[in-house]
C-alpha cells in the first residue's frame, strides 16, 4: 500500500516532465529535437532515481521491512535496466553570439541593398526628370515654330515673288540689249542710227520754226510753250510758210527711213506727224488767212497749237531713247514710250 502513493507521484512527475519537454520541443524547433529528447531522458532518469531513493528511504523507516533486500532488489532492477546513450546534438537550442552576429550582418546587408536600391531609384527619377525637361523644351520650340510658320511662309513667298520679278526684269533687259546689239550690228544698224539722227534733226527744226512764230522770245533748245496771248506775228500767213516746209521735210524723211525703225518709234513719229498736219491745216491755216479772225477762231487756232506743242516733247523723247538704246548710251537697251 505504501508504494501506491509513490507510483502516483512518479506518474505525475513523468507527465509533468513530458508536458514540459513537449512545450520545449515546440519552442526549440524540429532541428533541435534530438537535443531536447536527450535532455528529457536525462531529466526523466534523474527523476526516476530520485523517486527510487525516496522510496527506499520510506521503506527503511517502516517497521518489519528489510531495507537491504529491497535495496538490493532495487539495485538489481536498476542494474538490469538497459542504459540508453543519446549523442549530443550538433546545434544548440539557445541563440549563440555567432548566430546573433550573423543576424546583424544580414540586417546590415539588407540595409545596404535598400540604400543602393534607393540611390538607383533616385538616379532613375533624376534622369526621367531631365528627359521630361528636354521634351518640354522641344515642345516649346515646336509651338514657337508653329506660330512663326505662317509669317515665315508669307515672307518667303514675298521674297520669292520679288526675286522672280527681279529676274524677269533682268531677263527683259538682257533680251532688249541682245536685240539692240543685233539691230546695230552690221549695215542695217548703221542705217538705223543715221535715220534716227536725221529724224531728230527734222523734229528740232520743226520745233524751232514753231517757236519763232508763236513765242519768239524763246532761245533754241528751250522747251516750246505758248504765251498767254499770241503775238501779232502769229496771224501773218507768210510767217507760217517755214513751219509748213519743215513739217513737210519731217514727213518726207520719216517716209524714207521708216523701214529701218523699230515699230514703237515709227508709230510714235507717225502719230505726231498726223497731229502736226491736223493742227496746221485745220486750226492755223484757215484762221491766219482771215483778215479779222473772231475770238472763236482765235480759240480754235490756240487749241490746235496747244495740241502740237503738247505732242512734240513726247516724240522727241522717244527718238532720243531709241537712238541712245542703239548706241548703248542709256544702259537700258530699250527705248521707253
Amino acid at each position: 500500500m505504501e508504494t501506491i502513493p509513490v507510483i502516483i507521484i512518479l506518474f505525475v512527475v513523468v507527465a509533468l516532465f513530458g508536458g514540459v519537454g513537449l512545450i520545449f520541443t515546440r519552442e526549440a524547433g524540429a532541428n533541435n529535437a534530438a537535443e531536447s529528447a536527450r535532455r528529457f531522458l536525462s531529466t526523466s532518469r534523474q527523476a526516476g532515481r530520485s523517486l527510487v531513493a525516496t522510496r527506499t528511504n520510506a521503506t527503511s523507516t517502516i517497521p518489519g521491512t528489510t531495507g537491504d533486500a529491497e535495496s538490493s532488489e532495487s539495485t538489481r532492477d536498476e542494474g538490469s535496466a538497459p542504459v540508453t546513450t543519446i549523442k549530443p546534438a550538433r546545434r544548440s537550442t539557445m541563440a549563440s553570439p555567432g548566430s546573433t552576429s550573423e543576424s546583424a550582418v544580414a540586417v546590415a546587408i539588407d540595409d545596404t541593398a535598400l540604400r543602393e536600391l534607393r540611390e538607383e531609384m533616385q538616379g532613375e527619377l533624376r534622369r526621367a526628370s531631365g528627359i521630361t525637361r528636354e521634351f518640354d523644351a522641344r515642345l516649346t520650340r515646336i509651338e514657337a515654330n508653329s506660330v512663326d510658320t505662317p509669317r515665315l511662309s508669307a515672307e518667303m513667298t514675298r521674297s520669292i515673288e520679288e526675286h522672280a520679278d527681279a529676274q524677269r526684269q533682268e531677263l527683259a533687259r538682257l533680251r532688249d540689249e541682245l536685240e539692240s546689239v543685233r539691230q546695230t550690228a552690221g549695215p542695217r544698224g548703221e542705217r538705223r542710227t543715221e535715220a534716227l539722227a536725221n529724224l531728230y534733226g527734222h523734229l528740232a527744226r520743226v520745233e524751232s520754226a514753231l517757236a519763232g512764230v508763236v513765242n519768239p522770245m524763246l532761245l533754241p533748245g528751250e522747251p516750246l510753250t505758248l504765251p498767254a496771248e499770241l503775238p501779232p506775228e502769229t496771224m501773218i500767213w507768210d510767217n507760217w510758210s517755214e513751219v509748213g516746209e519743215r513739217a513737210y521735210a519731217l514727213g518726207d524723211a520719216f517716209n524714207q527711213h521708216r523701214l529701218v525703225l523699230d515699230p514703237e518709234t515709227a508709230d510714235e513719229i507717225e502719230g505726231f506727224i498726223a497731229i502736226l498736219r491736223r493742227g496746221l491745216t485745220g486750226s492755223v491755216d484757215p484762221n491766219v488767212r482771215t483778215q479779222q479772225p473772231t475770238p472763236i477762231q482765235l480759240q480754235q487756232m490756240r487749241a490746235g497749237l496747244e495740241t502740237i506743242v503738247a505732242a512734240l516733247p513726247g516724240v522727241r523723247r522717244r527718238v532720243e531713247l531709241a537712238y541712245r538704246g542703239e548706241s548703248g548710251a542709256d544702259g537700258t537697251g530699250s527705248p521707253a514710250a
